[in-house]
């Protein structure tokens, strides 16, 4: 009974025990709890800053790697070609039949008229054949204008930046070349090395100027074609006849400003000798006389009809001449327009090299004895439309009308208009397939010949 009765009381005291109310937890002090906020919030600010300092410093890595290590790029340019006649753009006036003044002071197979250059087959600017010339002697293709497949060029493009706002730019062609290895007179087996460029840029700004400076085998400032004379970058395939005056690349110090958002463009450049081809005789890399040439070029680009106005002029000694005269002075008016699918370029130059006398030379006394002289002026245009992104159509006409002297060596009269056609195809982003067929045509009385020329281009870029 008793126990019953303790069992009674337990059971009863119980639930009264159960349902008292716990104890609830002590709150936090708010300051404590700014502190840990204003804690975390510390932690994570260094955080950012740690790993901002950790990108910074890749990319810094990364950009050092890059200039350390360059970059190598190039194309490929293969071809096939024919030329009319013997692949030369020359003929001699034999018997003096055209420019009788000349009779007794040249031989008459040393008196040409045409063009050494006239018959070029690729980017390069080299004829099928100059087998008749005494200016231009290097005859690398020397084909006698058959049809045959051509290796143009492998080209090699070199890039670094081994420090900030400097940059270092090589060009290099290898050209493959034949010889008749059997020839004793041969001093090589026709393949040869062309270094097109090699210098050192440059670059500072203001806000209101970016300058480069360059020193080096630059390219030249003369006119607008030199900066298309590669192959991946030429609309056609051959160069105007006016190229070998202006797309040379001398040897000595340059500098291009650009004003008013990059719409005005000055240029100075003071090198060895004028900015004339390698092809050309008037070239020389390296200096033989004190007078350096000074050439300059202003343009302004039209930013509503993208269209370029340019004028340009040089004057200096040419290299190969150890006297500082005769000058050579130059005078040059550009335009480039590209807008909806239609570029258009046109250059006029016009120069001498030396004093030509127009009048008729005297008996026995040979003209420029001294160095060679050179009396010059020309123009091209050309058009070009992209139909589509792969196919542009384009035409070109240009014209030169020169006379090149060397004391009783030769004499070359050139009044020459040419017409060409072509088209471009782009297949890909890598690869550019050129044809194209000019007509070389005689003005005046100067008698036609045949030296029409058909040539293409496949380039491959990497």
């Amino acid at each position: 009974m008793r126990a019953t009765v303790v069992a009674c009381v337990l059971l009863a005291w119980r639930p009264a025990a159960s349902a008292q109310p716990a104890s609830a937890p002590t709150a936090a002090p708010a300051d404590d709890l700014d502190q840990r906020l204003r804690a975390l919030e510390e932690d994570n600010r260094r955080l950012r800053q740690e790993m901002d300092s950790l990108k910074e410093s890749q990319e810094q890595t990364r950009q050092q790697a890059a200039r350390a290590t360059g970059r190598v790029s190039g194309y490929v340019d293969v071809g096939f070609f024919a030329v009319q006649g013997n692949g030369s753009g020359l003929r001699a006036d034999l018997g003096y039949r055209y420019f009788p003044r000349y009779a007794g002071l040249v031989p008459d197979s040393w008196v040409f008229y045409g063009d050494p250059l006239a018959t070029a087959i690729n980017s390069r600017g080299e004829p099928a054949d100059t087998s008749q010339s005494r200016a231009v002697t290097f005859d690398p293709v020397h084909n006698g204008g058959a049809p045959s497949f051509i290796v143009n060029a492998l080209n090699l493009s070199l890039f670094a930046s081994p420090a900030e706002s400097v940059v270092v730019q090589g060009l290099v062609d290898l050209v493959p070349r034949g010889r008749d290895v059997s020839n004793p007179s041969g001093i090589a087996l026709g393949d040869f090395i062309d270094v097109k460029l090699a210098y050192v840029e440059y670059l500072t700004g203001t806000d209101w100027m970016l300058l480069s400076v360059y020193a080096g085998k630059l390219d030249p400032v003369l006119g607008i074609e030199y900066r298309s004379q590669e192959s991946p970058d030429r609309i056609g395939v051959t160069p105007s006849l006016i190229c070998r005056y202006t797309c040379g690349r001398p040897v000595g110090l340059k500098a291009r400003a650009r004003f008013l958002d990059e719409a005005l463009t000055v240029l100075l450049a003071v090198t060895n000798g004028s900015h004339v081809t390698e092809m050309f005789p008037f070239y020389g890399e390296i200096d033989q006389n004190s007078f350096k040439t000074v050439a300059g070029r202003v343009s302004y680009l039209l930013p509503f009809a993208n269209l370029e106005i340019g004028a340009s002029g040089l004057v200096g000694a040419q290299d190969n001449q150890p006297s500082n005269q005769p000058l050579h002075k130059h005078l040059g008016f550009d335009l480039h327009l590209d807008v909806s699918g239609l570029e258009l370029s046109a250059e006029f130059v016009k120069g001498t090299i030396g004093e030509i006398d127009k009048a008729p030379p005297a008996a026995g006394v040979p003209v420029c004895n001294d160095a060679p002289c050179l009396d010059y002026k020309g123009a091209y245009g050309l058009l070009g439309y992209r139909v589509t992104n792969w196919l542009m159509p384009y035409a070109r006409v240009d014209w030169r009308s020169a006379e090149h002297r060397s004391g009783a060596s030769f004499v070359y009269v050139t009044d020459i208009l040419r017409a060409t056609g072509g088209l471009h195809l782009e297949l890909g982003t890598h690869s550019i397939l050129k044809a194209e067929y000019t007509l070389n045509r005689e003005l005046g009385a100067l008698p036609q010949f045949p030296d029409d020329v058909f040539t293409s281009s496949l380039v491959v870029k990497f």
